[in-house]
């Protein structure tokens, strides 16, 4: 898979799943009580759609993190990052059947800074 970043242009954030929450809608929020209940619940599936947030490091001017499946990647900040920053990035998988992307939006103390897409969304 040929990788690209892109500014996420026009393109609405990924809620901060911390605070937000997930929406119950998918099978699995509706039907899964517990962990064990999911992974039960997903024992056959193909196909997976991901959705969370991880929390992020800053080294420089980079913005670092890693997403379960597609692996680390960096970027650098658009805006200057305060010293002791809580930083996270929330991130949705694109794709129908086979992740084809990401789709990630980068919190600072809890507010929401930029949106970027990896791969195709």
């Amino acid at each position: 898979m040929s990788e690209y970043y892109s500014e996420a242009s026009g393109a609405s954030e990924v809620p901060d799943f911390t605070s937000a929450g997930f929406t119950a809608s998918s099978e699995v929020s509706a039907q899964a009580d517990t962990f064990n209940a999911a992974l039960t619940t997903l024992q056959d599936v193909e196909a997976l759609a991901i959705s969370g947030c991880v929390t992020a490091s800053v080294s420089g001017r980079n913005i670092c993190f890693t997403i379960p499946i597609f692996g680390r990647y960096c970027f650098p900040s658009p805006v200057p990052i305060p010293v002791n920053a809580s930083v996270k990035a929330c991130f949705q998988t694109c794709g129908s059947f086979i992740p084809t992307g990401f789709k990630v939006t980068i919190y600072i103390n809890g507010r929401a800074v930029f949106t970027k897409v990896v791969g195709r969304c």
